[in-house]
């Protein structure tokens, strides 16, 4: 016979195989003991004579058998032939042998230990006693096993005994068997995937368990959850900066357009990291007229500070152009970030210092702008903000809003801008028709000046329009400030019976073609953003939601056809697995976290930062003053006055004529 490999559920719990609960027979051997029996299926019960074509199948059939029944297993002696070949392997019940002479002997020795030491050494005797007590013993002598045998080719069960001399594993802790906690690269995969996002191991349980439809079904115990995620921290280790300066290293090859750098300091810890990609490359060069650079946000355990540098995209969003983590918030850390910065783009000064100070850019960038400290599960989230922006431009590329007048400047309008600065352009449209009026006039040969009354803001506006160049400027600034036409230069448009906007007067960063164009490098060389996909890492995507969406239809099918669906998946595991290799948990390890570990760690991890100023703030005599309040005056046993203090730190000296408690703070002594 040959065994297949073990079926799994989709959460890798193998799968029983069994119709109904198999029920357990209680007999009784030829010496009088008592035998706990569970009855599977035939075809899933080992008996004498059945052939695997590996050692491996017979050992996986046995504890499928295993889990059916509701024991554990271990393997135990072996021989080989000279070639090495294994001839004879025993598999055995878990409890099989005894162990606890050697428990109650050491449980004996120590309570004599405690009995006889001298005082001082009590309590370590005791904490050892307690540890010791608390042992459990799990073998009992059980005799159920198989033996299977090297013959003709093949491996074959040549002795077989179904009897257990202890109960069996009922059906409903059956996720306590060790058999049954097994944790798959499934499960694997998706507790580094959480914790990314700073889901802990816990979490991770509770959400297999509501997929699962309940704890049993999961395939691992909480405990397998904790400690899988303690291992991968421990794989990680002293590695941890290396590892990401090496996924840096793989984005650059990955990505064009990619850019990184960092620096360590004498002790080859890291200390600085910057980067960027040809998104914030793109960005800046259509977003770049302003950029605001904030190292507030702290990250990670090692609190090193996150340092975006941000502006305004055409959608009123922040968008980030680079990034960078300090360690230390001083001056040769800004300057070098800086100069890295500058590294990857010509920067002008695109914004005066006029422009910030006096006029509410600021107020208006920090109002778009992220404002508050960054959790570490935000910040992925804060630098792909770019996804956002692909968001919103597929949005403003495919849906059209409402036009609320029957101007063909504004239809016009519509199809130049994003959604959010249209809106700001209707709002000025509708507002020239419906609260600016004509208050004045005059002209010569060049130019003519109108004087537009502003209801809504209660002033009286001067818009200059060029008869000749067709350039018009209002004194409300509106357009030299934001980019946008103000309602008065609208109401000369209207006037002057223009159906669309002058293209000298559409700012580029607020159309819907701003990133249109293409990228350059530092030396005037066009970049082409491509990214480099992993296909096998694609296509699985697409296996796990087709794989889902099978599940969903027939979840609400028969057994039989669940059953079916098993069998298949069983199947082609078959076909693939004996093709496979099996991986050492290192390779098993590297392939799930998504990056080698280093042979030499030559980058050490940062060091703990310490930037937000001293631990303890100076109090205020306010603070103090707030603080006494709170306390309840007492009789001083000195002075014998209701006071904040007592006879140990009393300064006024002894008086056998205390004064009225009501008067007390008035007082003199004379």
């Amino acid at each position: 016979m040959t065994s297949n490999s073990s079926p799994t559920t989709p959460l890798g719990r193998p799968a029983t195989v069994e119709k109904h609960t198999p029920p357990i027979l209680l007999s009784y051997s030829p010496k009088g003991s008592q035998q706990w029996i569970r009855k599977v299926e035939e075809d899933f019960t080992p008996r004498v004579g059945m052939e695997f074509d590996t050692l491996e199948d017979g050992i996986q059939f046995y504890r499928i058998y295993a889990i059916d029944c509701g024991f554990d297993i271990r393997k135990s002696s072996q021989r080989r032939f000279r070639d090495q070949t294994i001839r004879t392997k025993f598999v055995l019940c878990h409890r099989e042998g005894y162990g606890e002479s050697k428990k109650m002997k050491k449980l004996v020795n120590t309570e004599t230990v405690v009995n006889t030491n001298e005082k001082s050494d009590n309590s370590k005797e005791k904490s050892d006693n307690k540890k010791d007590s608390v042992t459990t013993i799990k073998r009992f002598g059980c005799t159920a096993m198989i033996k299977l045998m090297f013959h003709s080719g093949k491996y074959v069960i040549c002795q077989f005994h179904e009897g257990h001399n202890h109960p069996l594993v009922l059906v409903m802790n059956r996720e306590f068997q060790k058999l049954s906690r097994n944790l798959t690269l499934y499960h694997k995969q998706t507790i580094i995937n959480h914790s990314k996002i700073n889901i802990e191991a816990s979490k991770t349980y509770r959400i297999f368990k509501e997929v699962a439809n309940g704890y049993e079904n999961v395939g691992a115990s909480l405990l397998d959850f904790k400690n899988f995620q303690r291992e991968v921290k421990l794989f990680i280790g002293d590695a941890d900066a290396e590892m990401f300066i090496s996924n840096l290293e793989k984005l650059l090859h990955s990505k064009k357009g990619f850019q990184y750098a960092y620096h360590v300091d004498e002790g080859r810890n890291l200390c600085r990291v910057f980067w960027t990609d040809a998104h914030g490359k793109s960005a800046y060069q259509a977003f770049g007229d302003g950029v605001s650079f904030d190292p507030t946000y702290g990250t990670n355990k090692y609190c090193m500070v996150f340092t975006p540098f941000t502006g305004i995209d055409n959608h009123k969003k922040s968008i980030t152009f680079a990034s960078a983590l300090l360690s230390n918030e001083d001056e040769e850390s800004f300057v070098w970030v800086f100069n890295k910065f500058l590294d990857v783009w010509v920067v002008a000064d695109k914004i005066d210092i006029i422009t910030c100070k006096e006029t509410d850019f600021l107020s208006r960038l920090n109002g778009i702008v992220w404002n508050q400290d960054l959790e570490p599960t935000d910040f992925e989230e804060k630098w792909n903000e770019r996804h956002n922006h692909k968001r919103l431009e597929m949005e403003s590329n495919n849906s059209v809003p409402k036009t609320i007048t029957p101007l063909s400047i504004e239809s016009h309008a519509l199809t130049v801008y994003t959604h959010e600065v249209f809106k700001e352009i209707q709002e000025e449209i509708k507002s020239s028709m419906c609260g600016c009026g004509i208050v004045g006039y005059s002209r010569n040969a060049t130019f003519e000046m109108t004087a537009i009354e502003d209801s809504q803001r209660c002033k009286t506006f001067a818009v200059q329009y060029n008869s000749l160049t067709g350039n018009v400027i209002c004194n409300c600034k509106l357009f030299e400030r934001r980019g946008i036409i103000c309602r008065h230069i609208f109401w000369v448009f209207s006037n002057k019976l223009l159906k669309t906007i002058p293209d000298k007067y559409i700012l580029t960063r607020w159309s819907k073609n701003a990133l249109r164009g293409p990228i350059y490098d530092l030396h005037g060389n066009i970049i082409e953003s491509y990214e480099t996909a992993d296909v096998a890492q694609l296509e699985m995507s697409k296996v796990w939601s087709e794989y889902y969406n099978v599940i969903s239809v027939v979840a609400k099918k028969e057994a039989d056809v669940l059953r079916d669906l098993q069998r298949v998946l069983r199947e082609f595991k078959d076909t693939v697995e004996p093709t496979s290799e099996r991986m050492s948990k290192r390779q098993e390890m590297e392939m799930l976290i998504g990056c080698s570990a280093p042979d030499e760690v030559r980058i050490l991890p940062p060091r703990q930062s310490k930037n937000k100023g001293s631990e303890k703030r100076i109090v205020t005599a306010k603070n103090k003053a707030i603080e006494k309040a709170k306390k309840q005056k007492r009789r001083c046993g000195d002075c014998k006055r209701m006071a904040y203090h007592d006879s140990r730190n009393c300064s006024e000296p002894f008086s056998k004529n205390p004064p009225d408690e009501d008067d007390s703070s008035d007082s003199e002594r004379g």
